[in-house]
């Protein structure tokens, strides 16, 4: 059997990371980049054209743990970022970040001003920022205005380019894409919002269990595999891991709050 993977998470993650991943299971492999998850009558897991998917954690809740009919299941392999305050965890944060030159300090500060969002679906760039004011008891709709870019590198940029007050941004996309722009790295981090679990490798909710553990085995088999680690390097992550099955309460639980 032919496995398909389909990833929501480029370009922010390199496609040649996923390239090599569908390589190592034997799986084909497609990219959508126009959202960090399926969206509402565009599920490639319902309709059985996709058997493996990487998405963003809250699109995973809203597929299998919020449905009553999921169309996923969660595989059990997350990433491992190369961010030190990550602490050797599958953890991420959503960075928000504003130009060197703002007066911006805190997230209370950037009430009626420009901030970047990934995309409606996007944990890091959006849904970070929407539980943070909700926890502000602020109303995130009324907060600002929430301009979404469609991709993290585009909120960078917009920020850069002065259309923007401030962006949400994955910490571990800012900080790759830091590595290769001195403007980047001059952006200031306001506050890193989570810390939250990273983008999981979900299955078809009906795929056959034994291949979901085939191809996690064979992915953790090949957890040293030098093409693999050069992959993952690249994109600022240090390796994979296995993830719990509750791995990913903390985000049913916040999205349940909003």
């Amino acid at each position: 059997m032919i496995v398909k993977l389909v990833s929501y998470m480029a370009p922010g993650f390199p496609h040649s990371l996923f390239e090599r991943v569908g390589a190592i299971i034997g799986a084909e492999v497609e990219f959508v980049e126009t959202s960090s998850g399926p969206l509402p009558g565009e599920d490639p897991f319902a309709t059985g054209d996709a058997d493996l998917g990487w998405i963003c954690s809250t699109s995973y809740v809203q597929l299998a743990l919020s449905s009553d009919a999921p169309t996923v299941k969660l595989a059990g392999v997350g990433w491992i970022p190369s961010d030190p305050d990550s602490g050797g965890a599958p953890i991420y944060f959503g960075d928000l970040v504003v130009r060197s030159d703002s007066d911006v300090h805190q997230l209370s500060e950037l009430r009626g001003c420009r901030i970047g969002c990934n995309d409606t679906t996007s944990l890091s760039g959006h849904y970070s920022l929407r539980f943070a004011l909700n926890d502000l008891d602020e109303d995130p709709d009324g907060f600002a205005e929430l301009e979404f870019t469609g991709g993290h590198r585009r909120s960078l940029d917009a920020l850069l380019d002065r259309e923007l007050d401030a962006a949400v941004v994955d910490s571990v996309v800012r900080i790759n894409a830091s590595l290769a722009s001195e403007e980047i790295r001059s952006l200031r981090v306001v506050e890193r919002l989570g810390p939250w679990p990273v983008q999981p490798l979900v299955a078809r909710a009906d795929l056959d269990d034994d291949v979901v553990a085939r191809v996690v085995d064979q992915l953790m088999a090949n957890a040293d595999d030098p093409e693999l680690r050069s992959e993952l390097a690249a994109a600022s992550l240090q390796g994979l891991t296995r993830v719990p099955t509750d791995h990913y309460a903390s985000v049913s639980a916040a999205m349940q709050r909003l």
